[in-house]
């Protein structure tokens, strides 16, 4: 084999190997695509979900509604909660809706918050929410609902506000 011969053969198997190399990372970005969705973006993939909320001022409630979205399951959500603020006295309480026992949260689940005006079953006890403040809930007041997980794919936990409820005279 003159030394012609064998420098054009090495040739031929490099640009073999730089094609196969190429076939095999699309074959990869193609199983990616296939997995992740189009359009995905794996570092802000937080959950998407939208709250309704209903406000009783009579009883001092507010029933908040997950009126669609994404679910959320144990799967990437640590936690979900709720963060009420008075906005009289720009004062803030953190109450849980739900932790790894209580998920999924789904469609048409709901939690009802109150507050200690009115003891609307008549067992003496004036907290009778699924969670309760320890103010008056009034129109004005808010409930963010924020959610504690890890998306797919990303390197670290995160805190998003998924929703924020504004309350009003007879509906959020």
């Amino acid at each position: 084999m003159s030394p012609e011969s064998s420098r054009g053969h090495r040739g031929l198997v490099t640009v073999e190997r730089v094609a196969v190399w190429g076939l095999a990372a699309l074959a990869v970005v193609g199983l990616v695509a296939l997995v992740v969705g189009p359009g995905a973006d794996l570092r802000t993939a937080s959950p998407s979900v939208t709250v309704d909320g209903q406000f009783d001022a009579e009883a001092g409630t507010v029933t908040l509604t997950h009126a669609g979205g994404d679910r959320l399951t144990d799967t990437s959500t640590h936690a979900l909660a709720l963060i009420v603020t008075d906005a009289d006295r720009n004062r803030s309480t953190t109450l849980t809706w739900a932790e790894a026992e209580r998920l999924p949260v789904v469609p048409g689940d709901s939690v009802v918050v109150d507050d200690p005006r009115v003891d609307s079953n008549g067992d003496g006890n004036y907290l009778d929410g699924d969670a309760s403040v320890g103010f008056y809930l009034d129109s004005g007041d808010t409930v963010a609902v924020r959610w504690t997980g890890r998306p797919l794919g990303a390197p670290d936990e995160r805190t998003t506000t998924l929703d924020t409820v504004t309350l009003g005279n007879t509906t959020g």
